[in-house]
């Protein structure tokens, strides 16, 4: 009975440690790829449950180092730059945006012309088919 006791809390020893090595890995990763670390995140990654990533002291402690770590990383650099990048690329959206208007404009101006001209055309072929109705009478007459 004894051995049966000992196996297994050797066992749940084991399976507690593959959890570890299993969270440790999953917040490294995070951290070398400039992910954001959250607790949700990293339930999703791993499976493990939430609250193993708050109990289990060891992890905490690497999880709180990695997100203290990211935290300097994220205030110091990204939103200077992910906001230096949003506003060019809004200025150039909105730059497209105004060049594509002037150019839906201009169709829309040229648009109504070529329907004038179009107007126009049509009842010009409509009165030379009355001319050459007339002179098919005509030249039937003579006949």
């Amino acid at each position: 009975m004894i051995m049966k006791y000992d196996k297994m809390i050797e066992i749940t020893q084991a399976e507690s440690r593959r959890k570890m090595e299993v969270a440790k890995k999953a917040i490294s990763s995070m951290l070398d790829n400039m992910e954001r670390i959250t607790v949700a995140e990293l339930v999703k990654r791993t499976g493990l449950s939430r609250g193993f990533f708050y109990k289990n002291q060891m992890v905490r402690c690497e999880l709180d180092a990695a997100i203290h770590r990211q935290e300097s990383i994220f205030k110091n650099q990204h939103p200077v730059i992910m906001d230096k990048e949003l506003e060019d690329t809004m200025v150039d959206l909105r730059l497209e945006l105004l060049k594509s208007k002037t150019k839906n404009e201009e169709l829309s101006e040229q648009n109504q012309e070529l329907q004038k001209k179009n107007e126009q055309l049509q009842q010009e072929i409509e009165r030379l088919n009355k001319r050459l109705s007339r002179k098919e009478v005509s030249v039937l007459k003579k006949l």
